[in-house]
């Protein structure tokens, strides 16, 4: 608010007088409301043009030091003064004139404050209205570049894309070789010891597997003597629990290559 006024008591920018009698540092009965609007009409005929948002300020902030000044020459009940109570913004008669005082002052800064926020964002508005976001178009020399994806396209050759596409739907299942070694089939295995065991007819189980050898290389020859004794072809011997396991060959079984083909389709 440019308006200025001059008291006896204060100087200034009319709306500091509200905020001073906020805070006490100006007494509201050192003030003449009369002497203040007399200042303000003798302003507005020096005014080419009159701004309404300047004075309808004005009118707030006079018509609030105005109640001001009543509630606290008013007669009033201060026998509850000194209680808690809950303050009614509409009602001014229970309040006692420091109370009144308070509450017009506050409401009034509050207003004051919305207005503040509401310029703020109008200005940020018309900043941003005024604004605008770059577009990355092509160069006229440039669009030859461009491929036509929809050249030579007709309905019917997109039709029977989309039906040939919707032929090809199958089930796919990931091959798990990239994750997990393959197995040897177990009756490579069997086919392995059963030549072993025809030319060494007693061996150990250890010497079978080698020096140092993996769990599932253990598991293959392991099962592959379980199928040779299970057959008939092997002997199976140990002299203690978790002793040497040793292999030997019956006599008189076959001794040519083993026949796998019962196997086929077996891991």
């Amino acid at each position: 608010m440019s308006f200025s006024v001059q008291t006896p008591t204060y100087s200034g920018p009319f709306d500091l007088l509200l905020r001073l009698v906020y805070q006490q540092k100006v007494a509201i009965d050192t003030i003449s409301v009369s002497n203040v609007i007399d200042q303000y009409l003798e302003e507005i005929k020096h005014l080419k043009q009159l701004d309404l948002e300047v004075a309808s300020d004005f009118v707030l902030v006079a018509s609030t030091l105005l109640m001001i000044k009543a509630s606290s020459v008013a007669p009033l009940d201060t026998s509850e003064s000194n209680q808690p109570q809950e303050i009614d913004s509409e009602e001014l008669d229970d309040l006692t004139p420091q109370q009144a005082q308070d509450l017009l002052v506050t409401r009034l800064l509050a207003y004051k404050q919305f207005r503040e926020v509401a310029r703020m964002l109008q200005a940020r508005s018309e900043q941003h209205a005024r604004m605008f976001a770059a577009r990355v178009l092509p160069l006229p020399d440039q669009l030859n570049y461009t491929p036509n994806f929809l050249e030579g396209i007709t309905l019917r050759t997109l039709a029977v894309i989309c039906a040939d596409i919707d032929s090809r739907h199958q089930e796919f299942l990931l091959e798990a070789s990239h994750i997990a070694k393959k197995r040897r089939p177990i009756a490579v295995s069997i086919a392995k010891l059963d030549q072993l065991t025809r030319e060494k007819p007693c061996v150990q189980f250890a010497q079978v597997v080698g020096k140092d050898p993996t769990p599932v290389v253990v598991v293959e020859n392991f099962l592959a003597m379980l199928e040779l004794v299970h057959i008939g072809f092997v002997e199976v011997q140990q002299a203690q629990t978790f002793g040497s396991i040793v292999l030997q060959r019956v006599q008189g079984t076959q001794t040519t290559a083993f026949d796998t083909s019962r196997y086929a389709g077996e891991n």
